[in-house]
């Protein structure tokens, strides 16, 4: 994290945590998360999580081992976790056409899942922003977490994963999305694929 904020100084404020593949931003929210469920937060908390499954032997084809980090939590601990059945459009298909495609239909079951989340959560994790917003748009996502008090966001944000009409939209959108955590809250860049 950076100098100035540690994962206790989260609370009540809105955190974007963005990198490349295997920056290390689902671990990062991951210290969050468990802090909060340390200081016995778990009711307030709901895990939004877009991490696609993604078999290994697909990522070890594309050479991007370890993406797609999930966030989890006992349910013991009283934390709300929603996590819709989605697809890694750009590592599953074998067209542009397909990639997108799937993003469509991953958005849809996106917005279908939200409101399960929204049932009186006042901190939201939401993990892979990116999923969403390579058919949605940051405007829609902000919409979707401008009521909590506390979120902790993270997303891709890099040039491993290639290019494309996806990877553009995508990108245009964080940076969107990157621009209303810096308004709202901090953002925080992680390893040297991520620019400023």
């Amino acid at each position: 994290m950076s100098d100035d904020i540690g994962p206790g100084d989260c609370l009540g404020r809105k955190l974007l945590i963005l990198g490349d593949v295997n920056a290390g931003k689902t671990t990062l929210a991951r210290r969050i998360l468990d802090d909060f469920r340390a200081r016995g937060l778990g009711a307030r908390i709901a895990i939004v999580d877009l991490a696609p499954a993604i078999p290994p032997q697909v990522a070890a084809a594309r050479g991007v081992r370890g993406v797609g980090g999930t966030l989890e939590a006992d349910p013991a601990t009283g934390v709300l976790v929603v996590h819709p059945a989605l697809e890694a459009p750009r590592l599953s298909s074998s067209s542009e056409a397909e990639a997108q495609r799937k993003a469509a239909a991953n958005k849809v079951r996106i917005d279908r899942a939200w409101p399960v989340a929204a049932g009186g959560r006042d901190i939201v994790f939401l993990n892979d922003a990116s999923i969403y917003l390579q058919a949605g748009s940051a405007d829609e996502l902000i919409a979707k977490l401008r009521g909590a008090a506390t979120v902790v966001a993270n997303g891709y944000f890099g040039q491993r994963l290639g290019g494309g009409e996806l990877s553009r939209h995508e990108r245009a959108e964080m940076e969107r999305l990157r621009d209303w955590f810096r308004l709202e809250g901090e953002v925080i860049e992680l390893g040297p694929a991520a620019t400023p």
